[in-house]
């Protein structure tokens, strides 16, 4: 079986959401000593809750929607305290401030983390002196600023990282690395989530003789315009790679094998009908459905036969990958 890869997100998640109910496990612990039994009792909650996102993410690698409940758990837990103690408790928002910046995108977390100042204000403006309230929204503002602008200069330097990591230059389809992650991934989904996933590997037909006769430039302009094409074809939630020179790679998520041969078909028939150069471009292509056990390697391998078998029957065609039995499934009529 191939090795499970956890995402970035997923490990901060983990390590957040357990480290997290581990420290007020200690404090609920504490107070459950003293006799606060209601402030032990939100403790109380808050590890459970802890501990019940950590072993979700864990198994089913949700982070998106654990991210936003925890960021609301956080919130929620430090309101009710600060209701409960007073400004003893404020110490509390410092932490939770920043864990909302490390989970979520950061003009959202701006946003949360400024109406927290705001709940929290109005909590205390009868409370503490007037010089302690301004102290603390003071301390409270400047934290979040110094978080946003670290939050948003790091998303932008990762964007732009990631683009360079995982983007063909020419064209701006996903690039070999990338593909090779998304394998990864799609397979560590499937074993959580039994969806059907397809993949299209589909290869420029006579694309060398292009190069020789009209020169490597008109050949990028190709690849440039089909590309255009099969993005415009392509669903949001589909993957468009280019995993060799004139080769490009379709992931096409929650897709069937008879859905992604539509999907194969029609972009065949949108290329050999574009006017892309002065000879016509046509391309070949291979389907395969992903089938439980293979590691993503043997799927796009078995793609790749299929294109192959595509070739060999005259090019302009797609032929689909059966797991145990390949057959011709689709011809140029």
């Amino acid at each position: 079986m191939q090795k499970m890869q956890r995402s970035t997100e997923e490990w901060i998640l983990i390590s957040i959401s357990l480290l997290g109910a581990l420290i007020i496990l200690t404090f609920a612990l504490l107070r459950l000593l003293r006799g606060d039994w209601l402030l032990a009792a939100l403790d109380g909650f808050a590890v459970a809750a802890m501990f019940g996102i950590f072993i979700r993410v864990y198994f089913s690698g949700n982070t998106v929607l654990m991210s936003h409940v925890f960021v609301g758990l956080c919130q929620l837990v430090l309101v009710m305290t600060v209701m409960l103690k007073g400004a003893d408790q404020l110490f509390w928002f410092y932490p939770a401030a920043l864990v909302v910046f490390f989970l979520l995108r950061p003009w959202l977390a701006l946003a949360i983390v400024s109406l927290s100042i705001l709940v929290l204000s109005t909590l205390l403006w009868s409370q503490i002196t007037m010089l302690h309230l301004f102290g603390f929204v003071l301390s409270a503002l400047a934290t979040m600023g110094f978080a946003f602008i670290f939050a948003w200069r790091t998303k932008e330097q990762q964007l732009r990282l990631l683009r360079l990591a995982t983007k063909d230059p020419l064209t701006g389809a996903g690039n070999r690395r990338a593909l090779e992650e998304k394998l990864l991934q799609a397979v560590h989904h499937f074993q959580r989530v039994h969806l059907p996933m397809s993949l299209i590997l589909l290869d420029l037909d006579n694309f060398k003789h292009f190069n020789d006769s009209y020169g490597h430039d008109e050949g990028d302009r190709i690849l440039v315009a089909v590309t255009d094409i099969i993005q415009r074809r392509i669903r949001r939630s589909d993957h468009l790679y280019r995993f060799g020179g004139e080769e490009f790679v379709v992931i096409t998520d929650n897709t069937g094998l008879r859905e992604a041969c539509l999907l194969a078909e029609e972009l065949r028939s949108d290329i050999a009908g574009a006017t892309i150069s002065d000879c016509q471009v046509t391309i070949s292509l291979g389907v395969a459905q992903y089938q439980d056990g293979e590691t993503g390697y043997q799927w796009l391998g078995r793609a790749d036969q299929a294109m192959y078998r595509a070739k060999g029957n005259g090019r302009n065609h797609l032929c689909i990958s059966e797991f145990h039995d390949d057959q011709l499934a689709l011809t140029d009529r």
